[in-house]
């Protein structure tokens, strides 16, 4: 999920910029990736000898600039990659989903660790005590006007460890909130992939947004489609 948040966007149809939000309607668009130069696939209409329409997906960099950058890459019917998707997911959803069990019991296992309660609450122990030590160094100040001075820098150090308490603080209720909505995300994708056991699917668009990473065009005969969690198989191009 964190290498599929952070993959660069390059400029397409329905983009404004080239890091911007991803708005195409067809899922391959953001998943569909070139095996040579790393470059999404666009979807294209072409028009046949005989005037008949076909819907192909081609690299980018090979529309925008021929071979200049990318050689090798071919061009796949769009019917053709659908197909081979299907069949990866259904030939494969058992071991996709007992990679996301395993990861759904590592974040579990992680949001109910006790290294994590316990440094969490250490902290929060160790802010409420330093409060307590800037209040009465207040009314020592207030009392004893001469060393004013002197207590005052302790305040000082007193506001920087807490400061830096509060941080660490923040980082540890930040991870757990991550690991939490990831959790939340592994659950939800889980269902679908439950649900696809032993049923026949047909390729959409929603459904495999949801539990597929990246798709990567190895060659005219070959993909490589990556799950979500990590899972990856290659799966063989057959013509219609």
């Amino acid at each position: 999920m964190a290498r599929r948040t952070s993959k660069k966007k390059v400029k397409q149809i329905g983009t404004k910029t080239e890091l911007g939000k991803y708005s195409s309607k067809y899922a391959l668009s953001e998943l569909l990736i070139c095996g040579e130069c790393h470059t999404p696939y666009r979807r294209c209409t072409w028009t046949t000898t005989d005037g008949k329409k076909k819907i192909m997906w081609r690299c980018i960099n090979r529309l925008d600039y021929g071979k200049k950058y990318c050689h090798h890459s071919p061009s796949v019917e769009e019917s053709v990659l659908q197909n081979a998707i299907v069949q990866a997911v259904q030939n494969n959803i058992g071991k996709c989903s007992e990679v996301l069990e395993k990861l759904k019991q590592h974040i579990k296992m992680g949001l109910s660790g006790e290294q994590t309660e316990d440094k969490t609450i250490d902290i929060q122990i160790e802010i409420a005590r330093l409060d307590k030590e800037y209040v009465d160094l207040l009314n020592q100040i207030t009392a004893d006007i001469e060393n004013a001075e002197a207590l005052e820098s302790q305040l000082e150090e007193i506001i920087i460890k807490k400061h830096s308490l509060q941080n660490e603080l923040q980082i540890y209720e930040n991870s757990n909130s991550k690991q939490a909505n990831t959790k939340t995300r592994l659950d939800e994708i889980f269902q679908i992939i439950e649900g696809l056991k032993n049923h026949p699917m047909e390729f959409n668009d929603v459904i495999i947004r949801q539990i597929i990473d990246c798709i990567i065009v190895e060659s005219k005969e070959k993909i490589k489609v990556v799950f979500v969690g990590g899972y990856e198989v290659e799966q063989r191009l057959c013509s219609d």
